[in-house]
């Protein structure tokens, strides 16, 4: 066996925590020094997903993976409660040779690309536990035993990266989540499994007459759209590009137009496989206007912070009894900020607002 330096697999991984789009190549020092034929990095709680970091060596295998549904029959999930207790699990630990020999999943599968054994190395955080799987030839030599012990000591070093890239993933989820707020749009963020895991306040406020969040599903009363959605919403989880724009699905309410669900998925979020989010859903009220964002609205009319916040909701067409009734103040409060408002900007009626205010979102860009 050839010497490994455990140190050149921890600096590539440190380095992808960082990096999103470095780890197919820290995949490939993995590799490299542990003497493998290829390397995947799929989350354990579910089922590898075709953007799922991988070397170029296993791209032939994990097409075939998807395109024959191998992944509802994948044995070596057997053994990630070994894995989750030893830090690293591998094929002998799953069954016995004699059944490898005779198993679809081994000799259908795997052994028509060359393939033999895996080790699934633990890397675990607070929230999520994956697995870096080494794969190994028919021609190569199994994991040995003082092997899997390096494997498993490397585990610790290797959960730490996976930790610190959740962590910046969460900050980039943040950050997406603010900028669709300023915008006004209404922003679900979707995890792998396709499950609704946030909801920004805009999306909050145009649920409603027929259309909810139910089982971490958005769902409608016409069930022909709930399904449709959770149609595109599947094909584009599982699409191997990590940007992606699916047609909208509407949405139908009771008593108003429908509301407009784009399904998406933006590289920047999906190039980390240890992010929060794996697509989301934008929606888009028709009956709304756009709500001009309040830090434009403070620096070019002066207003205070809650001035803004009362004249961007009132520019988008709210009544100020429910603006009011939403920002948990009294109606002479909003009375008194209305005032103000009115005073800065140089009118005396909502409707004069709504016009001063467009004309400002319409502005071209200066150049």
């Amino acid at each position: 066996m050839a010497k490994w330096d455990l140190s050149v697999i921890e600096q590539a991984f440190a380095g992808a925590a960082v990096d999103g789009s470095s780890w197919n190549g820290a995949l490939e020092i993995a590799v490299e020094q542990t003497g493998s034929y290829g390397a995947i990095l799929l989350n354990t709680n579910g089922k590898l997903l075709p953007d799922s970091p991988m070397t170029e060596r296993m791209k032939p295998s994990a097409e075939c993976y998807f395109r024959d549904e191998w992944y509802l029959r994948d044995e070596r999930f057997r053994g990630i409660s070994i894995m989750m207790r030893n830090g690293v699990c591998d094929d002998l630990e799953i069954m016995d040779s004699d059944v490898i020999k005779r198993h679809p999943y081994y000799q259908e599968f795997l052994a028509p690309f060359g393939l033999r054994s895996f080790a699934g190395v633990r890397m675990a955080t607070d929230r999520d536990t994956w697995c870096l799987s080494l794969q190994r030839g028919i021609t190569d030599d199994l994991y040995s035993r003082d092997e899997k012990r390096k494997l498993a000591k490397l585990s610790e070093s290797l959960s730490s990266a996976a930790t610190v890239a959740q962590a910046l993933g969460f900050a980039a989820t943040d950050a997406a989540m603010e900028a669709f707020e300023v915008s006004g749009a209404g922003i679900l963020l979707l995890n792998w499994r396709g499950e609704i895991a946030r909801v920004n306040r805009a999306a909050e406020r145009m649920l409603g007459h027929g259309v909810r969040i139910a089982g971490r599903r958005l769902v409608t009363t016409d069930t022909a759209a709930t399904d449709q959605l959770d149609r595109m919403l599947h094909r584009l989880l599982w699409l191997p590009s990590q940007g992606a724009l699916s047609p909208p699905v509407a949405l139908t309410r009771q008593d108003r137009l429908p509301l407009l669900a784009y399904p998406l998925k933006l590289a920047s979020l999906t190039a980390n496989p240890f992010a929060e989010a794996k697509a989301l859903v934008v929606l888009v009220d028709p009956t709304t206007r756009p709500r001009p964002p309040e830090a434009t609205l403070r620096d070019v009319f002066g207003l205070t912070a809650a001035e803004a916040r009362l004249a961007a909701r009132l520019a988008a067409g709210e009544a100020l009894e429910a603006i009011a009734d939403d920002l948990n103040i009294t109606k002479e409060t909003a009375r008194f900020h209305l005032k103000h408002v009115f005073a800065k900007t140089g009118v005396r009626r909502q409707a004069e607002l709504v016009a001063v205010f467009a004309r400002l979102l319409s502005r071209p860009e200066t150049p």
